[in-house]
C-alpha cells in the first residue's frame, strides 16, 4: 500500500508506531546510549554557524572532534531552549553534525539502528556491481537548536526517507511541479538550482502583508472620516475640496516584489516529532528547522517510481563529473526491474516487522520478503 498510495503517487506522508523500533534500545532509543556506545569515540566533521547551506564549505567552517564531544556540547542546549532570535552564546549553538554517512564513516554505528522496511525494496541495493550510492546511506543527524538546512532538491530526484530518534524538525516542502515558483537558481551549473533562504523568503511575505494590512486599516480609517464629513455638509456643515475621500481598501495579502510566486507554490509544512519516519518523494524542494536538539538518520532510495528520471540525472552527472558517476549510471542502468518480479506485501504487519537490520537491507535482500519471512528482532 505504501509504494502504491504514497511513493507511486509522489505523496509525502508521516508514517507512525516505529519509535520503539528504530534502534537496538527499543523504547529508550531517544536516551541515546546506542549512539555513545557505539560512537562516541569516532571523529566527525561539524558545521558552525549554518555553514553545510552553503555551496562551497570550508574547513575554517568546520569542527573534527569525536561524536561523544559534539554530543556533550549539544544536549545540553535544550534547557533551556532560547528562541531563535536569542541563541547563539553558548558553546554548541549553531553546529550541525549534517548528513554523515553511517557506513562509510560511522560503520560501528550499524548494528544498533533500524531501516524502516518500507523502504528495503530500494533498487539502488540491488545492482549486480557497487556504485557510488551503494553504502552511501543511512545517514546521521545530530544537530543543535535552530539550525536549519538550505531550501534544495536531492541529487538526481531521489526519493527519500528520515526516521525521528529524538527531537523535533519542522519541515516544509514544496510540490516538485512548483520549483519555478521558488525563485531557482541555475547559474552554478548544476542539476538542482539553488533557493534563496526559506526563511529570507517567508520573512519578505510576512512583512509585504503586514504592510498591506496596514494600508487597507489605514484606507478604511480614511473612509470612516470621508463619510462623517460628507454627513455633516449634509447637515448644514462646511467642507472643503480635496477632503479625503473613499479608496479601495488593499487586500490583507500583497504579492511581495523579491519573490512574488512562492505564494502560488503547494507548501506542505509538518513537525516531525520522536519516532515518526517522513517520507519525502524525488524532485520535492524542502528545508528543515531544527526546532529542539535532534538526532534523526536518513537516506535516499530509488524505486519505479523515480528510476527513469534518476538515469536522466545520473547520464548527466557522468558527463560531467567523469567515471564514478558514468559507472554509476551504469552499475543502475544495467540493471533490468521487473515490475512482475516485484515482492509486494498487502498483509498488515506488527510494527516490529516493520524494520530491518542494516545487514538485511544492504544488498536488497529485505527488498524480497513476503509478510512470513520476517518477524522482528528480539530486542
Amino acid at each position: 500500500r505504501f509504494r502504491r498510495e504514497f511513493v507511486c503517487t509522489a505523496t509525502p506522508v508521516v508514517i507512525t508506531g516505529l519509535g520503539p523500533h528504530l534502534t537496538e534500545d527499543g523504547v529508550a532509543g531517544h536516551e541515546l546510549g546506542w549512539l555513545k556506545r557505539h560512537g562516541a569515540t569516532k571523529k566527525v566533521a561539524v558545521t558552525r554557524d549554518n555553514a553545510h547551506v552553503n555551496a562551497e564549505l570550508a574547513c575554517k567552517d568546520t569542527d573534527v572532534l569525536n561524536l561523544g564531544d559534539h554530543l556533550d556540547r549539544v544536549l545540553p542546549l535544550d534547557q533551556p531552549n532560547l528562541s531563535p532570535t536569542d541563541f547563539g552564546t553558548r558553546d554548541g549553538d549553531r553546529t550541525y553534525l549534517y548528513d554523515c554517512s553511517i557506513p562509510l564513516k560511522l560503520p560501528s554505528l550499524l548494528g544498533a539502528i533500524r531501516v524502516p522496511r518500507y523502504f528495503a525494496h530500494d533498487f539502488l541495493q540491488r545492482t549486480m556491481h557497487t556504485h557510488a550510492f551503494t553504502a552511501s546511506w543511512p545517514s546521521l543527524f545530530v544537530a543543535a537548536p535552530h539550525t536549519c538546512s538550505s531550501l534544495h532538491i536531492d541529487q538526481w530526484r531521489g526519493n527519500f526517507w528520515m526516521a525521528m530518534v529524538k527531537g523535533t524538525k519542522r519541515w516544509s516542502l514544496f510540490h516538485a511541479d512548483d520549483a519555478p515558483y521558488l525563485s531557482p537558481d541555475y547559474s552554478r551549473g548544476t542539476l538542482d538550482p539553488a533557493f534563496p533562504p526559506m526563511q529570507v523568503m517567508d520573512d519578505a511575505h510576512a512583512q509585504s502583508s503586514e504592510m498591506a494590512a496596514a494600508e487597507a486599516e489605514g484606507n478604511n480609517s480614511a473612509s470612516e472620516m470621508a463619510v462623517e464629513s460628507e454627513s455633516r455638509s449634509e447637515a448644514g456643515g462646511t467642507s472643503r475640496q480635496g477632503a479625503a475621500t473613499a479608496a479601495v481598501p488593499s487586500p490583507l495579502y500583497r504579492p511581495c516584489n523579491e519573490y512574488p510566486f512562492l505564494p502560488f507554490a503547494r507548501r506542505h509544512d509538518v513537525d516531525l516529532g520522536p519516532g515518526e519516519v517522513l517520507f519525502v518523494p524525488g524532485g520535492w524542494p524542502h528545508a528543515v528547522h531544527n526546532l529542539d536538539v535532534t538526532v534523526s538518520f536518513a537516506g535516499n532510495f530509488l524505486d519505479e517510481s523515480n528510476l527513469d528520471r534518476a538515469l536522466d540525472d545520473l547520464k548527466l552527472l557522468g558527463a560531467k563529473y567523469g567515471s564514478q558517476m558514468v559507472d554509476s549510471f551504469t552499475a543502475i542502468d544495467e540493471v533490468w526491474f521487473d515490475p512482475e518480479d516485484e515482492v509486494m506485501v498487502e498483509e498488515t504487519l506488527e510494527p516490529e516487522q516493520l524494520v530491518v537490520k542494516y545487514e538485511d537491507y544492504y544488498g536488497g535482500k529485505a527488498g524480497t520478503w513476503g509478510a512470513g519471512d520476517w518477524d522482528g528482532l528480539e530486542e
